[in-house]
């Protein structure tokens, strides 16, 4: 990871800690990558309402 730069997601859930901390909450790869998608998609949908 680039110490000058915001991680990426996918940075992120490379971690060992934050894999650690998931695996400890219960939390999978697969549902926080579904969860920044749907917030990405809604994000998007509500900028094209707004944008018409």
């Amino acid at each position: 990871m680039n110490r000058n730069m915001t991680p990426t997601l996918t940075e992120l859930l490379e971690d060992p800690i934050v894999i650690a901390v998931m695996a400890r909450d219960g939390i999978s790869r697969e549902s926080v990558q579904k969860l920044f998608e749907r917030v990405r998609v809604n994000r998007r949908l509500q900028e094209e309402r707004i944008a018409a």
